[in-house]
């Protein structure tokens, strides 16, 4: 090979070794791509698992907390009479209702109150006439009572009853009776009735409401005396 051949290929060798591209270079370039491929890979693995916990939350999301609600209270029952306000004049809660000259029978007690044939706590509904009468002579005056049944103490079971009571006297509407022994009551005036049929039979078959003490104005502590007395 002469000089000439020599240092041609020399030159030729040294600008391939300039043109290469630099180990190093390559290597970092390599190294960067690597890093953004990593991190394009990591972004999006997050990305998924964001999406992933959004449906599994929106499959199984608990039910929300309801708000509380003010009580309900119930709507109140038609006014009867429990106070001394709403009876008549001079009658006090759990006092007799009295009809007529006192002749009776039995005096009462919660003895002789437990052999009556029925027994509840009642508001009057209706007044109309007497029911019970069989054409005896002189006819008793009584009134055919209907009343709103809260408690039974014996002899019934239905949410309202129809008793005969002796007629409430006149003004007994207003408080205004004209009789000291007359009853007084009218549509809205609660009571604790009691009595017996009055030709015999079932306790409800023509009942009779009797006075004396056995039907009286309502009072709570009258009331437990005679679901005390009825056990």
């Amino acid at each position: 090979m002469n000089q000439s051949t020599e240092r041609e290929l020399r030159e030729l060798f040294a600008a391939e070794a300039a043109d290469a591209p630099d180990e190093l270079a390559v290597a970092a370039a390599a190294v960067r791509r690597v890093r953004r491929r990593r991190r394009t890979l990591a972004a999006a693995a997050a990305l998924t698992a964001v999406i992933v916990a959004a449906g599994v939350y929106g499959v199984y999301r608990p039910a929300p907390t309801p708000q509380a609600q003010p009580p309900v209270t119930p709507s109140s029952a038609p006014a009867a009479s429990e106070s001394a306000d709403e009876l008549p004049a001079g009658v006090k809660p759990g006092d007799p209702l009295t009809s007529g000259a006192t002749q009776c029978a039995k005096p009462y007690s919660p003895k002789t109150l437990a052999e009556q044939a029925f027994a509840f706590d009642g508001t009057v509904t209706g007044i109309g006439p007497g029911r019970t009468g069989r054409g005896e002579h002189p006819p008793l005056d009584l009134r055919s009572v209907t009343f709103q049944v809260h408690t039974w103490f014996t002899g019934g079971s239905a949410g309202t009853a129809v008793v005969d009571i002796s007629p409430p006297a006149a003004g007994a509407e207003t408080g205004d009776a004209t009789s000291e022994h007359a009853p007084a009551y009218q549509v809205g005036t609660r009571l604790l009735v009691s009595g017996m049929p009055r030709w015999g039979g079932a306790p409800l078959a023509d009942p009779i409401a009797w006075t004396c003490g056995f039907t009286r104005y309502y009072s709570p502590s009258m009331a437990a005396e005679w679901a005390t007395a009825t056990r």
